[in-house]
């Protein structure tokens, strides 16, 4: 069997406990009236060499990267 990690109870998993969104800015700027800018964007979020990427699919451009400088942060 693979690793088994076990998370700390203060360090269980939340709900959605997003306080700011992040979302494409040519999105933002084609949303249609009907639609809200998390319905409309299709976003993929991953690992990089350097950290964390955020990518807009629909318009095949970046949003955000977070490089890590090296450190390693925990994950929930």
């Amino acid at each position: 069997m693979g690793n088994v990690i076990e998370l700390k109870p203060e360090r269980s998993v939340p709900e959605n406990d997003i306080q700011l969104y992040l979302h494409c800015r040519v999105c933002l700027s084609e949303i249609p009236e009907n639609q809200s800018a998390g319905d409309y964007q299709q976003l993929e979020v991953g690992w990089t060499a350097a950290g964390l990427q955020v990518w807009c699919k629909r318009h095949d451009m970046n949003v955000v990267n977070i490089d890590f400088e090296g450190h390693q942060h925990p994950a929930i």
